[in-house]
């Protein structure tokens, strides 16, 4: 018995000798015992429904804005540091005060900032915030040519990916990001699980997730001939996108919606397979451009155009309201309910088939919206009324 007693004494004097080690370990190396507030990052809100943030995301700056909105801190970050697993961006104690209520926001591209600014073509250009900026004061804007009656995006080069903030989502711990359950109704209301602040806990970790959304989105035009295919060339056509929504201010609406710009073709070719006996030649001609997010508007503002025009003449081959258009592939995905805007939104990449009638878009002609990953067409056929 006095043996054992003495073991337990033992035992007990050795766990509270550890514990205090660990209380004087909490003020001197917190790598054991984190504090502050730790942000990660997801890319789910897209038609895969997965984390596509360490595959696109090159370089990102995240704002962090007191309950004023007045800008506390912010933190750049680019380069193979984003690709890692279980990556996050850490605040400590002394930066950010705890018990408060912070805000958080993140501007992302698909390159470093500075590597983008130094590419050809078209720039996103964001805001320069300092401490005390207020949160309504940061915007992002593109280039393009204001000397030109629609002011022109610059086609040299496809645009640098642009992704915004759609929501912040509490986060249960550093290594596994919170999932964003993000869904548009009908009323043009959102069902989310974001939160609108972060309080920073003294004395323990807090985590939070930022969701981001897609600005940036590619279409591929394929344009073929039902009377005369042999006659297509890309050269032969003038293909343009025509919105108004080059600039977005700091919680990704448009800023100036009366602005017209027009994008496009960074690549045209023409596609020539030869007959071989069997099948008949076939010949198409490709475009394909980036151009900024897409919206659904059902009110008396104006949709972004697809217009294509004969080079040679001037004269409109064929005139489509382009979201109205694209958003017909959310069919191809029935079962996830997607309203309009929230397909264009998680969608990024379309295709469009166009077959003309006498290099017209007329009775007998039809366009396919194509979805990839489901070798899927939706077919929309000329009808005249």
């Amino acid at each position: 018995m006095n043996v054992r007693l003495i073991i337990q004494k033992g035992f007990v004097a050795a766990v509270a000798a550890l514990t205090l080690s660990s209380c004087d370990m909490m003020t001197e190396d917190l790598s054991d015992c984190p504090t502050g507030l730790y942000v990660n990052f997801v890319y789910d809100y897209n038609i895969q429904r997965a984390d596509m943030f360490k595959d696109h995301v090159g370089g990102l700056t995240l704002y962090v804005y007191d309950e004023s909105d007045r800008l506390v801190t912010q933190r750049t970050v680019s380069g193979s540091e984003l690709q890692r697993y279980g990556f996050n961006i850490h605040f400590t104690e002394q930066e950010l005060a705890p018990d408060h209520k912070y805000r958080l926001q993140a501007i992302a591209l698909q390159k470093d900032w500075q590597t983008a600014l130094g590419t050809p073509g078209a720039k996103y250009r964001k805001t320069e915030m300092t401490a005390g900026s207020n949160r309504s004061t940061l915007a992002v804007k593109l280039d393009r040519n204001d000397a030109t009656p629609y002011h022109e995006v610059s086609a040299s080069a496809p645009l640098d990916t642009l992704w915004h903030t759609l929501t912040t989502l509490q986060a249960d711990n550093e290594n596994f990001p919170a999932a964003t359950k993000y869904h548009l109704r009908s009323d043009g209301t959102a069902s989310t699980n974001g939160v609108e602040t972060v309080t920073v806990v003294s004395g323990e970790p807090t985590y939070a997730t930022v969701s981001l959304i897609r600005d940036t989105n590619h279409l591929n035009l394929s344009l073929r001939e039902i009377d005369n295919p042999e006659q297509v060339n890309h050269e032969d056509y003038d293909v343009t996108i025509i919105d108004d929504n080059p600039d977005v201010d700091y919680e990704n609406n448009v800023i100036a919606p009366n602005d017209t710009v027009v994008y496009r073709p960074y690549a045209q070719w023409t596609a020539v397979v030869e007959s071989d006996g069997v099948t008949t030649a076939d010949y198409s001609a490709h475009y394909d451009l980036m151009f900024n997010r897409l919206r659904y508007n059902t009110t008396t503002q104006k949709n972004a155009v697809l217009c294509i025009r004969k080079r040679a003449t001037g004269e409109v081959v064929a005139l489509f309201n382009l979201p109205y258009i694209l958003c017909q592939g959310r069919m191809a995905y029935e079962i996830n309910n997607y309203q309009p805007q929230e397909y264009l939104d998680r969608e990024y990449d379309y295709r469009l088939e166009l077959w003309l009638k006498n290099q017209r878009w007329q009775e007998g002609a039809y366009l396919a919206v194509c979805v990839h990953e489901l070798a899927w067409a939706y077919r929309i056929q000329y009808v005249a009324l």
